[in-house]
């Protein structure tokens, strides 16, 4: 039975930090050269000079952290004393150790997720935390000479005025629009688009100008680690379902009243899976019973499809000739596009490339103003020339780069359930719809934060489940991305299999 979530906890009665949130902090701490002892306390003290350790609070017990770490216990007495040795840390009996108060200021604190820790780091030799893709062919052959897709009108025109385009490139919303109404059977006009800074700043915006500090989230539980962070940052207090789980998602609206249902139907990160339409109908049933909750639909990997065949065709090959992607079951928006408490965002991060950094927001114009004004404050705009760029290669080369990635995702697919097959036999997965992540589980109960811990001292990154979770609970789930080569994912997976 679903209850009411409580009401805001007292920050000083907060507990001190779980060796399992410290791991998590700490990211890839033993990637460089030296003596672990010591890379640890030197980890510990830059998470304290950043804030995201405050001062005075208590550091984990020794024996618990180094179990969290994989580490002796004698190595993290060693980091403690090092700490203490350098005046950044105190021990009194029977209250364990504190960081003490030193270069940094209340306001540098915030409540970050452990994933995003590990992208300040040097990489590992195999990176299978981020799903990350290379550049497509078609969009590096465009960045090296624009002048393939800009005439020398168009390139002329960027550099006049101010180039501060708080809504986007018109041409880039213009694309877009075109896109979503072409290919996703959502119709759209420019008027409904904001361009943003990748699809993080995307979820960014709208938490910003929809979520006020203490207001109930809805989303899947696992989910995007990015958008958890971005919760944790608003003050936002998050309410998490399983993914498809209609029964409880109904519940939770009902219940809690949230301001916003953050969903990824399509592709959904990190399990891959796929919403049936008829469950889609009922999200949309929901959104109109509760006109107070904004529901998003995340479609950031809804192009990119692991299988062949009337699901995973690119383009619609079932269709005749219209030219209609044939993306599965339909996003929320083509249900209703006209129910103003639907939005849906994306970005070309995972099928163009992720240096572009462009997202979109899809949502009626009230919606849109709002977002424009925050982002108007944060950035003044996205960079107009990489915007008109996008807008030339979707009018002239969507349906290939789309078409390219998705194959680019099945070879690795391949590469990484084979080797998890012949090396990994006693771990289980469901087989992905699509994506570019797997979601696997090892055998057993024990949370998989200290096998993550093992497997990077080893060269190979993973996200323990925990990370996922938007209650940070212990989990035997990890997150595998699929973006290295097939041979480095073999060799990978080959690797994971002596921790």
């Amino acid at each position: 039975m679903t209850v009411p979530i409580n009401s805001a906890v007292d920050p000083a009665s907060a507990p001190p930090i779980s060796p399992e949130a410290l791991a998590d902090l700490l990211g890839r701490w033993p990637t460089s050269d030296g003596a672990l002892y010591r890379l640890l306390a030197a980890r510990i003290g830059r998470l304290a000079d950043t804030g995201e350790l405050p001062a005075g609070v208590r550091l984990p017990p020794e024996r618990t952290l180094a179990a969290s770490l994989s580490v002796s216990r004698n190595t993290v007495a060693l980091a403690y004393q090092v700490l203490r040795d350098e005046g950044m840390a105190a021990s009194r009996q029977g209250s364990g150790t504190r960081l003490v108060p030193h270069r940094t200021t209340p306001a540098a604190v915030h409540r970050a997720n452990g994933f995003f820790t590990g992208l300040l780091s040097a990489p590992p030799e195999f990176d299978l935390s981020l799903a990350a893709v290379d550049c497509a062919p078609q969009v590096a052959a465009a960045l090296h000479n624009p002048a393939t897709v800009l005439d020398d009108a168009q390139r002329s025109r960027l550099t006049h005025g101010a180039g501060y385009f708080p809504y986007g490139l018109p041409e880039l919303r213009a694309a877009i629009a075109s896109m979503l109404t072409t290919f996703h059977g959502i119709p759209t006009t420019a008027d409904q688009v904001l361009v943003t800074t990748g699809g993080q700043q995307a979820l960014d915006l709208l938490l910003r100008c929809e979520v006020a500090p203490g207001h109930p989230v809805v989303t899947d539980n696992p989910t995007y680690p990015g958008f958890i962070d971005a919760l944790y940052r608003s003050g936002a207090r998050p309410v998490g379902v399983p993914p498809g789980d209609m029964g409880r998602l109904a519940d939770a609206v009902t219940v809690h009243r949230p301001v916003l249902a953050y969903l990824t139907p399509t592709h959904q990160n990190p399990t891959g899976l796929v919403l049936p339409a008829a469950e889609r109908h009922e999200i949309v049933a929901l959104a109109r019973r509760h006109p107070g909750v904004t529901f998003i639909d995340d479609m950031t990997l809804a192009e990119l499809p692991l299988g062949r065949g009337a699901f995973a065709g690119w383009p619609n090959t079932g269709g005749g000739d219209t030219g209609e992607f044939n993306t599965g079951p339909p996003p929320l928006a083509a249900l209703a596009p006209r129910l103003p408490n639907v939005v849906t965002l994306g970005s070309f991060s995972k099928t163009y490339w992720g240096g572009l950094r462009t997202g979109w927001v899809r949502a009626p114009e009230g919606i849109i103003a709002r977002l424009a004004a925050a982002k108007a404050a944060a950035d003044l705009g996205s960079p107009p020339f990489q915007q008109a760029v996008v807008a030339e290669l979707i009018r002239s080369a969507h349906e290939e780069i789309v078409a390219y990635r998705a194959e680019w995702a099945r070879q690795r697919y391949t590469a990484v359930a084979a080797a998890l097959t012949a090396f990994l036999p006693d771990w289980t997965w469901t087989a992905p719809a699509g994506g570019l992540t797997l979601w696997a589980r090892r055998p057993g109960d024990a949370d998989s934060g200290g096998f993550a811990q093992a497997a990077l001292r080893r060269g190979v990154a993973v996200v323990p489940g925990r990370l996922l979770s938007v209650s940070a609970e212990r989990s035997p789930w990890l997150r595998l991305a699929f973006t290295l080569s097939p041979d480095d994912l073999t060799t990978a997976v080959k690797t994971l299999a002596t921790v």
